[in-house]
């Protein structure tokens, strides 16, 4: 007898009976696949793993390590103190949603991890500020290879200096550990992993690869600045030459300059240090400094920050406030001619007098020049004592009435 199938089921169930086959035969490709073959290599833990790292070095990979399973997030980190924070919400960096996420960018880890190593925000800024950082004490790139590497190193990426985006801190043998991107986590990594290592920097630890040593003049002395400040080559100069990021900061040693002031604040002394951006070795105004106050120039622990061999010294006398009814030009010398800057009319100090060329109009005349700090122009200038809103011809006096000493 034949038995008659109803094509409908047929039609049912023969897909069904292929997709038990296929499903079969995915199973025997899987088991044959894997007959000889190695499992992948798990990462190893996160930690230390090669020798010849620095305490501070290694204290700052366990610190970033203690990160582990942190959330990535496009700008966190960046606070006035450093540790995990709410990001920025920036679709064209693929992070549309990292305003609410707490947690790290890749910068951001760094910073923290060197922050918790070393009780300082030594390593402050961006990806593309961090590498040129003159604290570093080695440099290396990628023609240098990655066996000079150390555990705690920064390591870089990107094709150019200046298309460096993104940092992570090397563990040793090969490994890093990273915050990698918006929506991820901090986890272990291989140094390879990115593809194009650019170089890396040390920050603690033994020399070597390409670097420019810190400044011999002195130790540190840690400071804490209250914004950002202009760095310069001179304590007088005025062209910046970089900049030296608000937080915990070193200096080593202090020299007379251009005032710098801003309302009843001021302060004329200048400390030498490496800045976060630009060369080693700039000045950066103690105006900048969180506490003490005018023309002090003391580090936290409240030691006074020591002299600069070589630096400018404070002017023998001390300041003497007077009053000036008129805007006043100021000169290099009591008997220059060519105009140097400008004191503007008001309530401004000076240092001393000294005889010079006459200034007169009218009956009203003096001689007298002081010493002073102009609004615009270099400081240590003259201005004529004509000037002075009280006390007549040829007289240099305070709004005390004291007489202005000679210089």
């Amino acid at each position: 007898m034949t038995t008659r199938v109803n094509p409908v089921s047929r039609w049912m169930f023969a897909p069904l009976r292929c997709a038990a086959i296929l499903s079969v035969l995915a199973s025997l490709a899987v088991f044959f696949a894997g007959v000889g073959a190695q499992p992948a290599q798990a990462a190893p833990a996160c930690g230390v793993l090669a020798p010849g790292a620095a305490p501070q070095a290694a204290a700052a990979v366990n610190a970033a390590c203690g990160q582990i399973g942190t959330p990535y997030s496009w700008g966190g980190g960046h606070g006035s103190a450093p540790g995990p924070s709410y990001g920025s919400c920036d679709a064209s960096n693929g992070a549309p949603n990292d305003c609410h996420v707490r947690g790290l960018d890749c910068s951001g880890l760094v910073r923290y991890a060197y922050y918790l190593a070393v009780g300082a925000d030594v390593i402050n800024g961006t990806t593309y500020t961090q590498w040129p950082s003159s604290r570093a004490v080695a440099r290396y790139y990628r023609s240098d290879g990655t066996a000079p590497l150390l555990p705690g190193d920064l390591v870089f990426y990107g094709n150019t200096a200046s298309t460096i985006h993104h940092v992570a801190l090397y563990l040793g043998n090969g490994y890093i550990v990273e915050a990698p991107y918006s929506g991820g986590y901090v986890q272990v990594a291989t140094l390879s992993s990115h593809g194009d290592y650019y170089g890396a920097i040390r920050l603690y630890g033994p020399g070597g690869g390409s670097t420019t040593p810190p400044p011999s003049s002195g130790g540190q002395y840690w400071v804490d600045t209250f914004a950002n400040a202009p760095a310069f080559g001179s304590p007088t100069g005025t062209a910046q030459t970089g900049t030296l990021y608000q937080g915990t900061n070193y200096v080593f040693c202090k020299a007379w300059g251009r005032e710098i002031a801003s309302g009843s604040s001021y302060n004329h002394w200048w400390l030498k240090t490496d800045p976060d951006v630009g060369p080693g070795g700039q000045w950066v105004s103690a105006f900048y400094l969180s506490r003490w106050g005018n023309d002090v120039a003391k580090d936290n622990n409240g030691t006074v920050i020591p002299d600069c061999p070589g630096g400018g010294a404070p002017p023998s006398t001390g300041k003497y406030w007077v009053d000036t009814f008129a805007n006043a030009s100021v000169y290099s010398s009591p008997t220059g001619t060519a105009q140097t800057g400008t004191l503007y009319q008001g309530t401004n100090y000076v240092f001393c007098k000294a005889w010079g060329r006459e200034i007169a109009s009218g009956s009203s005349y003096n001689h007298w020049w002081l010493k002073t700090d102009p609004d615009v122009g270099p400081g240590g200038q003259w201005v004529s004592a004509f000037y002075l809103s009280r006390w007549g011809n040829d007289v240099a006096k305070d709004n005390n009435g004291t007489v202005i000493p000679d210089c």
